[in-house]
């Protein structure tokens, strides 16, 4: 009910970031002439204000700086990044107050704090018994509940320290079958990838699925076996490279791959890494 002379404020979900266009209506009273008058569209600008990413890095590697880098240019971003260095097993017998290392604060990250995160990053990441396996099931249940997770995967993740193999397993687009392949290759934009909006415009691109993209070459590629979702980008035999996946309320991606760095160093002729990461 609008009663006529009074302004009333409407509370909504901007669905997208981007142009967003609403239609507002009223039901039309007995007697009235036209309800040409009772209806109104609007368009409005979705803008994010803040993306808040948690940046887990397994270990130093060549593309980590790639994603700090990345993240790190975007004033949008608010990154928080740790590198894993001293896993518990690693022992020197060092004491603890001559490090300089900071402690990871796993329970305040994916327990206390975890829903304040829009995105989790997991970059080369393997279980070395930082993180709990019981938190795992936690970050399951924060993608259910709308949350977001990007896995970018090196041979790790076909090992038997694997985080395919925690409780996150049921939510993943694929799962790795053990095997890595080292031949180079070039990822192709699949068919669902031509109109997925992840990579439907990325420079280069193949135009159809037969056709070569322009972009540099990959090394690695981690076996995996169906993938349930979408997959953006394989290889030139069809094998996964990039493949999404909606798990309930939220949306994971997984690379099995960790070399779109390659094209951040123009490696090959280098290619959109900043598109498409």
């Amino acid at each position: 009910t609008a009663p006529v002379g009074q302004d009333i404020e409407f509370f909504f979900d901007v669905p997208n970031s981007g142009k967003v266009v609403m239609e507002l209506a009223v039901e039309a009273l007995d007697g009235e002439l036209t309800d040409i008058n009772n209806r109104v569209v609007t368009e409005l600008a979705g803008i994010r204000e803040t993306l808040r990413v948690l940046l887990v890095s397994g270990e130093p590697h060549a593309g980590e700086r790639t994603w700090r880098s990345l993240l790190k240019s975007d004033a949008s971003v608010d990154l928080v990044h740790f590198t894993i260095l001293r896993p518990p097993q690693k022992q020197d017998g060092t004491p603890i107050e001559e490090l300089s290392l900071i402690a990871f604060p796993t329970r305040e990250l994916f327990v206390e704090k975890i829903d304040e995160f829009d995105l989790i990053i997991f970059d080369r990441y393997r279980r070395r018994g930082v993180l709990p396996g019981l938190y795992f099931s936690y970050m399951a249940d924060y993608v259910r509940a709308g949350g977001a997770m990007l896995l970018a995967t090196g041979p790790e993740f076909a090992g038997l320290r694997s985080i395919a193999s925690t409780d996150l397993q049921d939510i993943l687009p694929t799962l790795p079958t053990g095997d890595v392949s080292e031949e180079p290759y070039r990822a192709t934009i699949t068919q669902a990838g031509q109109r997925h909006p992840v990579t439907r415009r990325l420079s280069g691109a193949n135009r159809t699925v037969d056709d070569e993209p322009s972009w540099g070459r990959w090394f690695r590629l981690i076996e995996a076996g169906p993938v349930e979702g979408d997959t953006l980008m394989s290889e030139g035999q069809g094998r996964p490279v990039l493949a999404l996946r909606r798990a309930e309320e939220g949306r994971v991606g997984l690379f099995l791959s960790a070399h779109p760095w390659l094209w951040a160093r123009d490696f090959d002729g280098g290619g959109p890494h900043a598109q498409l990461l």
